[in-house]
């Protein structure tokens, strides 16, 4: 049965293909298929419990900005 609440190794998993992704940032979408994690738990944890070490943004295609794709970057502290 599956854990409820916080889980720490599924913040590692996150954290590790996001320092992979470094600068360039990485679509939600394929950072839950990259650390094997639902979309709708890795929404969750980089909105709560990560929300001061990453950046959300919107990505832009042109002229046009989308709010359905989301781009992540861990931010740079130093």
């Amino acid at each position: 049965m599956p854990l409820k609440g916080y889980d720490k190794i599924k913040e590692e998993k996150i954290r590790k293909v996001l320092e992979r992704a470094k600068n360039d940032g990485i679509w939600i979408r394929e950072l839950a298929r990259q650390a094997k994690i639902p979309y709708s738990t890795v929404h969750h944890y980089l909105n709560n419990s990560m929300k001061n070490d990453v950046v959300i943004e919107n990505v832009k295609f042109g002229a046009i900005c989308s709010e359905k794709f989301k781009l992540v970057k861990l931010k740079r502290f130093g």
